[in-house]
């Protein structure tokens, strides 16, 4: 049985943190960087004193995954290959990376995708980069808190690693060193949003594992009403007015490194926007009722709309022997949300002739705080990295589809075998509000240094009353086998 996905703003707000954090802690076990991690880093470095240097890399990747809860689904499999040339001269540099992927259960990911094209200068004191990019702030393994300017691809679920999922930014970054500090600042003219699973009535039978799914009916006294939908155009940011800025403070000292940024932009998640009609039918009843209009069908047009957001962050590692502490925490000025109840009550008897128009909620604006602490430990060919977020509405008022706070404790540990070879790793999550669990188990085995074989369980629970946003994954526990080649 194919995977359905209920509409709430928690599983399209935290549906990145499935996306990213298992694979990511698996393969780093370590808190992200300030820099996306691809091929280029092991094979060139820009050498601002060198003449003219060519270089190239990517990578071959096979996943496939069968779900094992209901009849063994084949939940992916997917094939690509990723390549980057790069041209350096002196402190002038030019990257193009691109991906081709066949993805057999999620067509909406063949293709053909430009992943980097940028020019980039720099030097002793400032660093310019112009172009197709990818940013990463912040210190979270998996979680999105003060790294708000990169979007996500959450079409794709199963043995996703932190790279495949980040979506790259067209825009403008400059950087400015110093010993002690470093300014960030991007500019961002072109707006790119999270691409998220489809609606179920956008699909025909061969549904992909993940899609969003609605529901078909409303009860309306003694009646059960069809509703029939229609996905209008996203209205996305496209005028000059519509830029994004985000700027970034990091600091360097003996004991801490920490940050301040802030960011003007879009949310990279829209809101259902929903509009629609109900229509009557004429029926006769037997006396005294006599003719009557009765609900025939609700007719729904679905209108993603993109709203403005200001952040302010902060995050900081702290090393102490072993142990690195990591903090992150980001307040949010107004984010908008799904409001509790999607549609009003239908109109009461007797009916009017139809089309009727429906009272629809419209989103709801809050303040919200996001918070993480973690600690990372390294010895002895072990990895053990722990974290809690907390993610808190400030003003709700029960009106809203997701409660007042979210919570979730996550675990990593992981070992290296036979010279560093092997890889064993165990990752876990657990949603605090209502016990929904996810976790996987893999071994990574290194044939050659850069041909890699990994196998794997990810694995859902349901929590309290099927709530949580693991819950919503259940059905997707998948076993899955994954091939990478690197060149």
């Amino acid at each position: 049985m194919i995977k359905k996905f209920s509409l709430c703003l928690m599983l399209l707000f935290m549906g990145g943190f499935c996306l990213t954090y298992s694979q990511e802690m698996e393969e780093t076990g370590e808190s992200s960087s300030d820099e996306v991690y691809t091929e280029e880093d092991s094979y060139f470095d820009d050498g601002e004193n060198e003449g003219l240097q060519f270089d190239f890399g990517g990578k071959i990747e096979s996943v496939h995954g069968l779900g094992f809860l209901k009849n063994f689904d084949y939940l992916a499999s997917r094939n690509f290959v990723s390549a980057f040339v790069k041209m350096s001269l002196y402190g002038s540099s030019a990257k193009i990376s691109a991906t081709a992927e066949y993805n057999y259960p999620n067509k909406e990911r063949t293709g053909f995708r430009l992943n980097e094209a940028y020019y980039k200068y720099s030097n002793s004191i400032f660093e310019l980069c112009i172009g197709r990019q990818h940013v990463v702030w912040g210190q979270a393994d998996g979680f999105t808190l003060t790294n708000v300017i990169a979007a996500k691809d959450t079409r794709e679920i199963t043995s996703v690693t932190n790279d495949d999922s980040l979506l790259p930014s067209d825009g403008i970054r400059i950087k400015f060193f110093h010993d002690i500090f470093t300014f960030d600042a991007m500019v961002i003219p072109f707006f790119t949003p999270n691409k998220l699973p489809p609606f179920s009535f956008e699909l025909g039978k061969n549904k992909p594992p993940l899609y969003i799914d609605l529901p078909t009916e409303q009860k309306a006294s003694i009646f059960t009403v069809p509703i029939g939908y229609k996905k209008d155009e996203a209205k996305t940011p496209r005028h000059v007015l519509d830029t994004e800025m985000g700027m970034r403070f990091s600091f360097f000292l003996p004991r801490i490194d920490f940050s301040f940024s802030g960011f003007y932009g879009w949310d990279k998640n829209p809101m259902f926007v929903r509009k629609g009609v109900l229509n009557t039918e004429k029926k006769t009843f037997p006396p005294p009722i006599g003719e009557q209009n009765v609900p025939k069908s609700i007719d729904v047009n679905i209108t993603p709309e993109y709203y403005r957001i200001a952040m302010l962050g902060t995050d900081g590692a702290i090393p102490i022997g072993d142990v690195l502490l990591r903090y992150e925490a980001a307040y949010v000025w107004g984010r908008y949300f799904e409001p509790k109840e999607q549609m009003g009550a239908l109109p009461k008897y007797p009916l009017p002739e139809g089309p009727i128009t429906l009272p629809f909620n419209h989103p709801l604006r809050k303040h919200q705080l996001l918070m993480l602490a973690g600690l990372d430990w390294n010895r002895s060919g072990w990895t053990l990295s722990t974290q809690y977020f907390e993610d808190l509405i400030l003003d709700h008022k029960d009106d809203i589809a997701r409660p007042l706070h979210q919570g979730t404790i996550s675990l990593n540990i992981s070992k290296t075998f036979l010279r560093e070879t092997l890889k064993a790793s165990v990752t876990g999550a657990i949603g605090v509000n209502y016990g929904d669990t996810f976790s996987t188990y893999s071994i990574d085995y290194a044939i050659t240094d850069n041909f890699h074989i990994a196998t794997g369980f990810d694995i859902y629970t349901k929590g309290k009353d099927g709530k949580g946003q693991f819950s919503q994954m259940k059905d997707l526990s998948t076993y899955w086998l994954r091939g990478r080649f690197s060149f």
